[in-house]
């Protein structure tokens, strides 16, 4: 609610095209990223099953699935069924972990547009005379979106 509310105090975009950049540019960052991310977690499974110094079983799949998923066969015997279901898990999680990550990142990038908004809006006015209720209005504008970046940090 108070993001929203800071929001609505936010000088309005002058073009369509500036108000669907942030947009596209949390798309591509959150794109780009969901990439990288499936890429690194690909090439460290090739790599394990390729690299295999110390191989637990014959088959180098049987042994990287038995390597990723090692806490289960300390308390269980090793089935195939079981080491997929941990592989499943462990993909689960660093997509997980991926998305957190991107969603931070989300988060600074909204809060750093709303700096941009405020930056533009006073770039309009440098050759214009200002009267005091305008620099007003700026400065508490910019001690709400302070106030919120201190919120969204804490939280």
């Amino acid at each position: 609610r108070h993001w929203a509310a800071v929001e609505r105090r936010l000088p309005g975009y002058t073009c369509c095209l500036q108000r669907a950049r942030p947009a596209r540019r949390l798309k591509l960052v959150a794109f780009v990223l969901l990439v990288v991310s499936l890429m690194e977690h690909l090439l460290s499974i090739i790599s394990v099953v390729y690299y295999d110094f110390c191989p637990r079983r014959s088959d180098p799949v049987e042994s990287y699935l038995h390597g990723t998923s090692a806490q289960l066969f300390e308390v269980f015997p090793y089935s195939n069924w079981l080491a997929w279901l941990g592989k499943i898990q462990n993909v689960l999680l660093t997509f997980g972990w991926s998305y957190m990550d991107i969603f931070l990142m989300m988060l600074g990038m909204g809060l750093s547009e709303m700096l941009a908004r405020l930056n533009r809006s006073l770039e309009q006015q440098v050759r214009q005379p200002m009267p005091e209720a305008y620099w007003t209005w700026s400065r508490t504008l910019y001690r709400s979106i302070v106030e919120l970046i201190r919120e969204v940090d804490d939280a």
